[in-house]
């Protein structure tokens, strides 16, 4: 089964016109396009992350931390609070021994003002001692739709011409990809969970009334969005990660449109305000930069680098990079250091074995963290991650092998801020000449500032301010 590449299944989106249908009302496509392109693309190279494993065990896992959530940090007990945070779940843990969301405590340390902090878990599991301050979890609404879906009778009924229309697209996918995918059962589930939890995030949002609600990986939150949406609450997503022209949770190229996209994105920079084609007005895509990495970078300030040559892996491509890592030790006096991404921590032995007594230094855990790593190291060797972005901040010389997800890293061979290898001995006799990244472009300085400017703005525009005044006189009930 050969890979779908980005053209080909956006050449499908505009022949069948899958942006304006609606099943129930509801535009279905917007918000399966980024895992159906994973589906129609077989994972032929590994995993990003660890599986969190199925059937009964997960189950039981699941319904565990529901009745949990339902004693200890229950959503429905927060308080009024200015802003309205949900991270990401996903959590670092940090030298004062605390697990930090590097994307919204940064932010939590530096400003004065009132907010409630929302976490979805990661991995059937929440991160503990956490950094975050006011923070509640969302399992008590996540696992509520699961369980109401496993016990309930009904489904979810849709109009003949509904199912018919979404027979046929299920077949055109099979006929032009070679995945089957049952596109019907995709939609019912999609519309079954929206059913449940989109009055739970309506009560939640009306029981915290915020101001603005600050998100992390918009997509999977669509049902949230709505909600925020339907509150008149303007929605700002914070970016997480590298963005490209193949990452369907924020490229809309064309007429691509998507109702459930944060009506705000707050980008790491400028240049990143412009690498795609986000579905809301550019004046809504605002650089303010990344707190967590102008935060953390000074702290490593006073290290001395060695020869040390840092490999950054990822899932998806972890195979192939190891592999590089091991046959580039044996040609080199350079210390080689391979970190692995989270995803990869507990499963590296069994899928990497060659790793094992192969004179590489296999970091499979966030100490010591990543940004040390950096400042130890002369070179780092990676394919498409943001972290090769961020290693840029330490004047790393870097390398990008010539492995799929490469071409995410496209612009900084272009710019001649990295070179492409496809062999160790490719690395070792590049003498090429590398330009200084424009690390402002990349990374905007003065994050925090910048952050509480761009919200200010937000939350006292007039027509936000008459559309909250709107909601505050009508009769609410809240939870």
């Amino acid at each position: 089964m050969k890979t779908v590449d980005i053209e080909a299944f956006q050449q499908f989106e505009d022949d069948f016109g899958v942006f304006d249908l609606r099943v129930d009302g509801v535009r279905f496509w917007e918000r399966i396009r980024f895992q159906l392109f994973r589906a129609v693309n077989p994972d032929t190279l590994g995993k990003a992350h660890s599986e969190t494993g199925s059937g009964w065990r997960a189950y039981a896992k699941g319904g565990t931390q529901w009745l949990r959530n339902v004693f200890l940090k229950n959503p429905f007990l927060a308080s009024s609070s200015d802003l309205m945070f949900v991270g990401t779940g996903r959590r670092k843990l940090e030298p004062d021994g605390q697990y930090w969301d590097i994307y919204c405590d940064p932010i939590h340390t530096a400003c004065d003002y009132d907010y409630a902090h929302f976490e979805q878990p990661y991995q059937l599991r929440h991160e503990t001692p956490a950094k975050t301050e006011n923070l509640r979890y969302l399992d008590l609404i996540e696992f509520s739709s699961t369980i109401w879906n496993m016990v309930q009778r009904e489904t979810v009924d849709l109009r003949s011409d509904e199912r018919e229309r979404l027979e046929e697209i299920d077949g055109a996918i099979d006929d032009r990809f070679g995945v089957s995918v049952d596109l019907t059962s995709w939609v019912r589930r999609l519309l079954s969970h929206r059913r449940n939890k989109l009055p739970l995030y309506e009560r939640l949002l009306n029981r915290v009334d915020p101001a603005a609600l600050v998100i992390v990986t918009s997509y999977g939150k669509e049902t949230l969005i709505e909600a925020g949406k339907n509150k008149d609450i303007p929605v700002i997503e914070l970016q997480h990660g590298l963005l490209s022209e193949k990452h369907l949770g924020y490229s809309f190229p064309g007429d691509r449109t998507k109702e459930t996209f944060p009506d705000y994105f707050f980008t790491f920079g400028e240049f990143w305000k412009g690498y795609v084609e986000y579905p809301i007005p550019d004046s809504h895509v605002v650089p303010i930069g990344y707190p967590y990495l102008e935060r953390r970078a000074g702290s490593y300030a006073d290290i001395e680098a060695r020869d040390q040559i840092l490999f950054i892996s990822q899932g998806k491509i972890g195979e192939e990079l190891s592999q590089f890592a091991v046959e580039l030790n044996g040609q080199t006096d350079h210390d080689i250091v391979y970190k692995l991404h989270p995803g990869e921590y507990d499963r590296w032995r069994d899928e990497y074995p060659w790793l094992i007594d192969s004179g590489v230094t296999v970091v499979d855990s966030d100490e010591p963290p990543l940004y040390q790593l950096m400042s130890e190291s002369t070179i780092q060797v990676g394919v498409g991650s943001t972290a090769i972005f961020e290693g840029l901040a330490f004047d790393l010389r870097t390398y990008i092998v010539d492995l799929p997800d490469a071409q995410d890293s496209e612009f900084l061979i272009e710019e001649r801020y990295a070179d492409l290898v496809s062999t160790p001995e490719e690395l070792l006799t590049s003498a090429d000449e590398v330009s200084s990244p424009d690390l402002e472009s990349l990374f905007k300085s003065n994050s925090i500032q910048n952050f509480e400017n761009a919200l200010k703005a937000i939350t006292t525009d007039e027509e936000q301010l008459q559309s909250r005044s709107q909601k505050r006189s009508r009769n609410v009930t809240i939870l």
